[in-house]
């Protein structure tokens, strides 16, 4: 049985459904109330833990979206997602979506990693970027951009 076929490409759809219900409901909670901070954190990092998973390991043996869709002769919307994950985040910064994201999720979600006041900052900074609906690159944009791709029929 290869690798898009069942019970992996049922597994990719249950994962991308997870995904787009923790975004869905990260993107209703009112972060500028102090008593929704704690879920807001709680569901962002459980959302950014699963988009790490699916879509930022880069490696020919991971089981990420991307290699589901080369395994399934895909490679174009695979490629297209690789490229915008590694395309800049910000206009002032050399760092990638992917770069950022990763950077979140290992220092302060996935692993217990020791972590400075210059790491700290960068979370904030990059965290800030996320959530503000006026730029681009935001958590919205991310999550519509790679909503595209995956619907797209190229």
């Amino acid at each position: 049985m290869s690798l898009y076929q069942r019970p992996f490409a049922e597994q990719v759809a249950f994962n991308l459904e997870q995904l787009n219900y923790r975004y869905a409901r990260l993107s209703e909670i009112d972060t500028t109330r102090k008593e929704n901070q704690k879920e807001y954190l709680m569901l962002f990092d459980s959302f950014l833990a699963l988009f790490r998973a699916l879509f930022l390991e880069k490696g020919a043996k991971q089981y990420s979206v991307q290699n589901y869709y080369r395994a399934k002769g895909e490679g174009d919307k695979a490629q297209k997602i690789d490229d915008f994950l590694d395309s800049k985040i910000f206009l002032w910064s050399d760092k990638s979506i992917r770069e950022v994201l990763k950077f979140i999720a290992d220092k302060f979600i996935c692993h217990v990693d020791p972590i400075s006041n210059d790491d700290l900052g960068l979370a904030n900074s990059y965290m800030s970027h996320l959530g503000n609906p006026y730029v681009d690159n935001n958590l919205v944009c991310i999550m519509c951009t790679i909503s595209e791709i995956i619907k797209s029929n190229k």
